[in-house]
């Protein structure tokens, strides 16, 4: 058994891994949020995404001129993603498949950045136990698992944001870990500003890592000119995002559904958010607590880790303030983590190494745990997939009728006990995953709106 686990590569696992990846996009359709943004955002009534909404002025993107004028009036009537919208829409105009192989490459390219963020490695010494960390690291602590990484619109706003916001600090994360200087082509500047004008949380934490790079680098008195202009451009970015007109107006029109008082607000973000994604990610501090009891090689070295697990912490207390904290958007804090927890394997990599060839038992437990895991979610996936291809034949069935009811999606009673919120579960399913009994709903209004249906409704429970 130990023979057969030292003969697997990391590129092996890598492949397989993404393999599966692959096959969960596929089988994933566009749900939800998808099919409003395969419209033009009504900026000038309720949008896109409000119950009871007019469908007659909702007009199909056709072009991408057409995703420009939507994001300008989402930009002013809803929030100020841009960046991340823009791809979704882009991806919900295009053929999923299209979607789903980018998928593949950027959560590729997300793996590869947190190794090198984090361990200022080359790629030829990337191994499985950095791997390993990194793939566990996203599948068991990271939040909401199908929303934020296979779910398109999900996928565009949280992997892909995260993705250009550790991309912008790459460059940074070299310089530090190998004390050169380094040049950057003027491309990065428009890096700096896309990253800044990602996600709230996750800009947010980027901007505070960056600071403390910048002070570090004039400390150190190598703080060169790219650093700065970049911090800048960053700043200019995440402006942009803030500022958006469209976040006070989206506040007005989901008053309704906000808690009453600051306070409540507060516990709410904390019972609903900010506890359940910091539980998940306790693991992750294991190996930087092993690095404080057993390592602590240098000062560069620890401030660095701290810094990273700070930024992973103020990404959850920054959506402590937000109106709403949907778990989901603790993602970026996993993200971070993650690279602090990589920084301090480094520096323990041989006791944990030591360790698990000791234990090869609990290796083969723990990979079979893994893999009946994925499995599952690949029964579950596979299964909501065949349900709503029956539910397009009764829709093309029906089409001209008055009103259509088709079955609610039904999950296996013990996808959620076993699997949670790693692949679709009740929760997802009811705050928009799948259609309501009451055709006011905007899910329902946008599913009838795209396939040139009069009402359609689930059957009342």
């Amino acid at each position: 058994m130990q023979n057969f686990f030292e003969r697997i590569t990391w590129q092996g696992i890598f492949a397989a891994y993404l393999a599966i990846f692959f096959l969960r996009n596929l089988l994933m359709p566009n749900v939800a949020d998808d099919y409003s943004y395969k419209f033009i955002w009504d900026g000038a009534g309720k949008g896109n995404l409000i119950n009871g909404i007019d469908p007659n002025r909702l007009q199909p993107v056709e072009s991408f001129a057409d995703i420009l004028n939507s994001q300008w009036q989402h930009y002013f009537a809803w929030g100020g993603r841009t960046i991340a919208h823009i791809f979704a829409q882009f991806f919900v105009w295009q053929e999923k498949i299209f979607f789903d192989v980018a998928n593949v490459f950027v959560f590729a390219a997300l793996v590869l950045l947190l190794f090198k963020v984090g361990t200022g490695l080359s790629l030829r010494e990337m191994n499985k136990s950095y791997l390993l960390l990194i793939l566990a690291g996203i599948y068991f602590c990271a939040p909401s698992l199908i929303i934020t990484t296979v779910w398109l619109t999900g996928t565009c706003n949280y992997l892909w944001m995260c993705t250009l916001e550790l991309l912008f600090l790459l460059p940074f994360a070299e310089a530090y870990h190998h004390k050169k200087s380094l040049r950057i082509a003027p491309y990065a500047l428009l890096i700096a500003v896309l990253a800044g004008w990602s996600i709230e949380p996750g800009a947010a934490v980027t901007i505070f890592v960056t600071f403390m790079f910048v002070v570090h680098f004039r400390r150190e008195k190598n703080l060169q000119p790219w650093m700065k202009v970049g911090f800048i451009f960053l700043l200019v970015g995440f402006a942009i995002l803030m500022l958006a007109p469209g976040n006070l107006h989206r506040a007005d029109l989901i008053s309704d559904h906000l808690p009453p008082s600051k306070l409540q607000m507060l516990y709410t973000n904390f019972v609903g958010g900010f506890l359940p994604v910091f539980l998940r990610e306790i693991i992750l501090f294991v190996p930087i607590i092993f690095y404080f009891a057993k390592a602590k090689t240098s000062p560069e070295t620890t401030k660095f880790i701290l810094t990273f697990a700070a930024a992973s912490i103020l990404s959850l207390l920054v959506m402590m303030c937000a109106p709403m904290f949907p778990e989901r958007a603790g993602f970026p804090s996993t993200i971070f983590l993650i690279v602090a927890s990589l920084a301090a394997l480094k520096e323990i990599l041989p006791l944990v190494e030591n360790f698990f060839r000791r234990q090869v038992a609990l290796v083969a437990i723990l990979a079979a745990v893994w893999l009946a895991s994925l499995t599952g979610c690949l029964y579950v996936e596979y299964s909501f997939h065949a349900q709503m291809a029956e539910r397009i034949k009764i829709v093309t069935a029906h089409k001209n009728d008055d009103l259509i009811v088709v079955p609610s999606i039904k999950l296996p009673d013990w996808s959620e006990k076993l699997l949670g919120a790693r692949t679709w579960d009740k929760l997802t399913l009811l705050l928009g995953g799948d259609l309501k009994s009451y055709d006011s709903n905007n899910r329902n209004i946008l599913f009838c709106r795209y396939y040139g249906l009069k009402k359609i409704v689930t059957p009342k429970e």
